[in-house]
């Protein structure tokens, strides 16, 4: 029967870091909070409760978990961030799944639901949004993008999906939404920039008013009620200012 170990990027996470691990400890005797220097409880906690922290300098989202993989003391990796909370439904999923052997080519899908301000987001971009977060890392990393990090793999993979869900306790406020929308914002524009990827006024200016159609109206975002027409909008800028950031690197340069 194959054992796992629980990766979790932190850093200054104390207001969520326990809700996150109470789930996890019970499933694996490897729970690790890789830390980029918090100064605030979060290790603490974390010890409290029973989990391992390993210290690590940030290099990116990518490269700094792809080196956290070497502190994992089994080949099975579950990667979660410290604002998520799997649900007991895929917890018994994941228990079920390691009461036997598994192939290291498989892989899987976590689907995750979006609790923005104080309610799940269960429409809109979000009504099915799934992440490939268990894996077998002798023959997966993660790959080098700045932002919106993915698995790789190094030879061919079957990818499944569970069941259950992660909560992930995203932004309490759509200002806290749009403040981190402006950081992923700047993170893609470089990453495009470096890619010679095209700012065009069609990608400034029409696909981001086609993006909240497509989302408020035909993925029935408004069933959200006004937080998910504020996630639409927030959404529908963050699609404009990333090519907006784009056009001035050219311009710059």
């Amino acid at each position: 029967m194959p054992s796992f170990s629980i990766l979790i990027l932190t850093k200054n996470e104390e207001k969520n870091i326990a809700r996150c691990l109470k789930p996890l400890l019970d499933l694996s005797d490897d729970v690790i909070l890789l830390d980029n220097g918090s100064t605030d409880a979060t290790k603490d906690i974390a010890l409290a409760l029973g989990a391992k922290v390993q210290l690590l300098q940030w290099e990116g989202y990518a490269m700094t978990k792809n080196k956290g993989h070497a502190f994992a003391k089994y080949d099975w990796i579950l990667s979660l961030d410290a604002d998520e909370e799997i649900n007991e439904e895929l917890k018994t999923e994941i228990k079920e799944l390691f009461a036997k052997d598994i192939a290291e080519e498989n892989a899987f899908l976590l689907r995750r639901k979006m609790v923005f301000g104080t309610q799940i987001l269960h429409h809109g971009s979000l009504s099915n949004e799934y992440r490939l977060r268990l894996f077998n890392k002798n023959i997966a990393h993660w790959n080098n993008a700045e932002v919106h990090e993915d698995i790789r793999f190094d030879k061919p993979a079957q990818i499944h999906k569970l069941k259950g869900y992660i909560k992930h306790y995203s932004y309490d406020t759509t200002a806290a939404h749009r403040l981190k929308l402006e950081h992923y914002a700047q993170l893609s524009a470089q990453q495009m920039y470096t890619k010679s990827k095209p700012s065009s006024f069609i990608k400034r200016h029409i696909s981001p008013l086609f993006g909240f159609i497509k989302n408020y109206i035909f993925r029935a975002g408004f069933l959200d009620g006004k937080l998910g027409y504020a996630y639409a909008r927030n959404e529908m800028w963050y699609v404009s200012r990333k090519y907006t950031l784009l056009q001035e690197l050219y311009e710059r340069r």
